[in-house]
């Protein structure tokens, strides 16, 4: 009895052991199922962004303005500087933070070097600075290499 009894343990040992390694294979596989998805989809965004920045470049090769698409142009057509030239330029960039003179709906105006300029969430304002966001609460979020700069309405 006592052998039928350890025998009997075992085997269900054994099956819960199956039942939690198939359990844990198939939480694996619905895993990569997501990763599988999550890499399809950015593939699907890399191929559109290609095909806007060729007709952005179409565009401007004509002659268009493309200020108001709110597209960035791909690295490859700006001009490329050496990491400590980089450095020395940040601080610079810093002094010439566009200042935010007022909100009206969906568009601010900029105070840029360049002088008085609008900009809507998007857009690339002078300096290279892009618009993330606009709140009439929270002032203007810009954004430019990787740095984002939260900025109030200027008195």
């Amino acid at each position: 009895m006592k052998r039928y009894l350890t025998l009997g343990l075992v085997g269900v040992a054994v099956i819960a052991q199956a039942e939690m390694d198939g359990s844990k294979i198939l939480m694996e596989e619905a895993e990569r199922a997501k990763e599988v998805q999550r890499l399809e989809y950015q593939a699907e965004l890399l191929k559109q962004r290609a095909e806007i920045a060729r007709y952005v470049e179409e565009i401007q090769k004509y002659g268009g303005d493309v200020s108001d698409l709110g597209v960035q142009l791909p690295p490859s057509s700006h001009a490329t500087t050496t990491p400590g030239a980089a450095k020395n330029t940040s601080a610079k960039q810093k002094d010439h933070l566009p200042k935010v003179l007022h909100i009206e709906n969906n568009r601010a105006a900029f105070e840029t070097e360049e002088g008085k300029v609008f900009g809507k969430v998007g857009q690339t304002l002078p300096g290279g600075y892009r618009v993330v966001a606009i709140s009439m609460r929270d002032g203007v979020r810009l954004q430019k290499n990787g740095m984002r700069y939260d900025i109030d309405i200027a008195w």
